[in-house]
């Protein structure tokens, strides 16, 4: 067994160095780049590492005294945003690792896609089937995989730090990499969720948040929220996406949304994501039995699946984020109940794959129904992971506050 595992992390560890350094020798032929995402359905981008490149353009833009967070930065490149939907500390970071120096900048870059690629291939050991592992690959090659890394989105950096947050035996590092997180990106703040099982430490910690939320980040988040682009597209998820679909069709039809309006049924739709998911989660809690998924408790699954319910509830993200579901899916092919589990796995792939979905003109009916669709399997992603963390809940009694 020992062998075994010496010889998989050896394995991982060529793989990992194989795939970054071909990416990284890719990436100094702009043309070359775009061109070779294009091919795997990637919208093209000459600017390679766009996302992570925008933070330097940032940088510069906030030492010209350029509000970044209501004023376009005039050096992001076509097919940015050229308003910061990132928390400040990246303008500092990016500043304090001096990261406009190019030999830095590049070593950076080339650490975070071997860290990204080697524990991506470490986390297939979750599977033991074939079958898993096939999944597993068609996750690997999906096109939310292909533009997180294309990007080098912040979301990637995310993922490394939710790995330290799962794989962290100690509740202080879990708690130290969570703020981080949160810190970085705000989302991770749903990983509080990851110590359900210890209640006086979760309420606890969820005050102390509170608090510091308040105190520190309440404008800044204000800005962000503001700043989010919300995509009308099928490779998008989130209540605002759907919502912003919407009013595009409403716009054409002249239906009830408009600009107006606009902020009301904003508000209604994240009320009611909120509700509907509440409302399967103690259906999960209380009908376990029924629904056969009396399955054993996952730190893996909760920090996936409440990512992906938190974002989708308060956000509009683009699909790159889906890669977070990679972590409910041990679970998942564990699950008894078959229609559910089959339903989740198509759902996702699918999902994943969203870019192949991109057909004929944004007006066209075929675009209209394919779109439809996608976001239909989305919503029953949503609802399945709120049935089975209801479940997870049952597992732990969460709703019995006795022994607290």
């Amino acid at each position: 067994m020992f062998l075994k595992i010496k010889r998989d992390n050896l394995i991982n560890f060529f793989v990992a160095i194989f795939l970054t350094s071909s990416i990284f020798l890719l990436s100094f032929d702009n043309v070359l780049w775009a061109k070779f995402w294009s091919t795997l359905k990637i919208p093209p981008n000459y600017i390679p590492f766009s996302d992570f490149k925008a933070h330097l353009s940032f940088l510069e833009c906030y030492k010209q005294f350029i509000n970044i967070y209501s004023e376009e930065c005039f050096l992001i490149n076509q097919g940015n945003a050229k308003i910061s939907t990132h928390p400040k500390i990246w303008i500092h970071l990016f500043d304090l690792l001096n990261l406009k120096n190019k030999f830095i900048y590049h070593i950076v870059i080339y650490i975070l896609l071997f860290a990204y690629f080697y524990l991506l291939f470490s986390f297939n050991k979750n599977f033991t089937k074939k079958y898993e592992k096939i999944f597993f690959y068609f996750f690997f090659f999906s096109t939310s995989n292909f533009l997180l890394i294309e990007r080098l989105s912040t979301d990637l950096i995310i993922f490394l730090v939710i790995w330290c947050i799962i794989f962290s035996s100690n509740k202080i590092v879990k708690i130290f990499f969570i703020y981080l997180g949160f810190i970085l990106k705000y989302y991770p703040v749903f990983l509080f969720s990851l110590f359900i099982k210890q209640k006086k430490y979760f309420f606890w910690i969820i005050l102390v948040f509170i608090f510091i939320f308040f105190i520190f980040f309440l404008e800044n988040t204000k800005n962000i929220n503001k700043n989010i682009v919300e995509m009308a597209l099928p490779i998008a998820y989130g209540s605002r996406t759907m919502l912003r679909a919407l009013y595009h069709l409403s716009e054409n039809y002249s239906l009830f949304l408009n600009d107006s309006n606009y902020n009301f049924y904003r508000n209604c739709v994240v009320i009611f994501f909120t509700i509907y998911s509440i409302l399967l989660i103690i259906y999960g809690y209380l009908k376990i039995q029924k629904l056969n998924l009396n399955t054993e408790f996952s730190e893996q699954f909760i920090a996936g699946g409440s990512i992906y319910l938190g974002t989708y509830i308060i956000g509009a993200n683009a699909d790159y984020r889906l890669i977070f579901l990679l972590f409910t899916l041990p679970l998942v092919f564990q699950l008894k109940n078959k229609f559910l589990k089959n339903t989740y796995l198509i759902s996702v792939f699918f999902s994943i794959n969203s870019f192949y979905f991109l057909l004929g003109d944004k007006i066209s009916l075929i675009f209209f129904i394919t779109s439809i669709v996608i976001f239909c399997l989305k919503f029953l992603i949503f609802s399945i992971l709120s049935l089975i963390i209801g479940s997870q809940l049952k597992k732990i009694n969460f709703f019995k506050f006795k022994n607290v």
